[in-house]
Parts: structure tokens; C-alpha cells; sequence
């Protein structure tokens, strides 16, 4: 047997059962076994580090005593998040959405291309990928701020991380 008959029957076999593996929804359930103490600091050190410069200048003030939620389409996931003492703060970390002032839904893949900048928050918005519940001028903010990241403060390898996570899992599997 060749070397690449071996290779093309082991991805025959071991491809279906990486696409449920890494499905959005199977990393959010393990997630969110997870203890969330874990969870939260990781979202805050992630959100902290990616805003340090809009926290310092007193862009997130707005979030001061209010909650964002984020729902992630597709992994059934939701995080909630809020400015405290001038850090991000991760509320809850969860497979059911908590109390929040506002919340916006988003799926994993357009969550990825908004991270990587492929596409804005607007065009995700008018072609209802993004969606907004509770207050629109917190959402409104929160969308302005996004706006302002700067690429260059996502490590080059996360990035090419969630590339490869997004074609080879998201788009193979037709997943949002």
C-alpha cells in the first residue's frame, strides 16, 4: 500500500470525526466545563491585551456598570462582559445567555472575519449577520470601539489559527 493511499484512507476516516471534534458547538460545551474562573481570566487577558489602548484613552468608560453580551451563533456560547475599575471584566461564560443591557449574535465565522478585519461590523449588521438586542446606542458604541482595534495587536500565529480553524472546520462544514 502507498503512502498516499495510507494518507488518503486516514483522513477518510479521521476527517468526519475531526469535523464533530471541532464543531463550534463540542468546543463550546468542553469550554464551558471548563472551570469558569479559567474562562474568565482567559476572556479578560484576551479582551484587555486586544484593548489596552482604547481602555488607557477611556473608550470603554461607556460600559462602566453595564453588561455586553456576546452570543456566539452555531456553539451555542455566551459571554458576557462589562467595564470595571478600568479592565474588562468577563460576568459569565456560558451556554445560556445571563443579564445583559445589550446583546449582539454573531457567528463563528463572521466572528473570525470581524476579528481579522475581513469585514466591519456595519456590513455584518445590514446583512443581518450581526444582530443587536437591548440598548442600540451601547451596541452602537460597542461597534465604534471594535472599529478601532488595531490588527497588529492579534498575534500573527492566532490569527493564522483561526484561518485554518475557519476553512478547514467552518466553511468544510458549511458552518457560520
Amino acid at each position: 500500500m502507498s503512502l498516499s493511499t495510507v494518507h488518503a484512507q486516514l483522513q477518510k476516516t479521521f476527517e468526519p470525526l475531526a469535523l464533530r471534534l471541532l464543531h463550534p458547538q463540542t468546543l463550546a460545551r468542553v469550554a464551558t466545563r471548563l472551570p469558569q474562573r479559567l474562562n474568565f481570566v482567559l476572556v479578560e487577558q484576551v479582551l484587555n491585551r486586544a484593548f489596552a489602548e482604547q481602555i488607557e484613552e477611556g473608550d470603554f468608560d461607556f460600559l462602566q456598570d453595564r453588561i455586553l453580551q456576546v452570543e456566539v451563533l452555531g456553539a451555542e456560547l455566551f459571554v458576557g462582559v462589562s467595564f470595571v475599575r478600568a479592565r474588562m471584566q468577563c460576568q459569565y461564560f456560558s451556554a445560556q445567555p445571563g443579564e445583559s443591557d445589550v446583546t449582539l449574535s454573531i457567528g463563528v465565522s463572521d466572528s473570525i472575519d470581524l476579528i481579522q478585519q475581513k469585514v466591519d461590523p456595519d456590513t455584518l449588521f445590514f446583512q443581518r449577520r450581526l444582530k443587536i438586542r437591548g440598548d442600540t446606542e451601547l451596541a452602537h458604541h460597542v461597534k465604534n470601539t471594535i472599529d478601532t482595534l488595531n490588527p497588529e495587536v492579534i498575534p500573527r500565529f492566532v490569527i493564522q489559527l483561526m484561518q485554518q480553524y475557519q476553512h478547514r472546520f467552518l466553511l468544510a462544514g458549511d458552518e457560520s
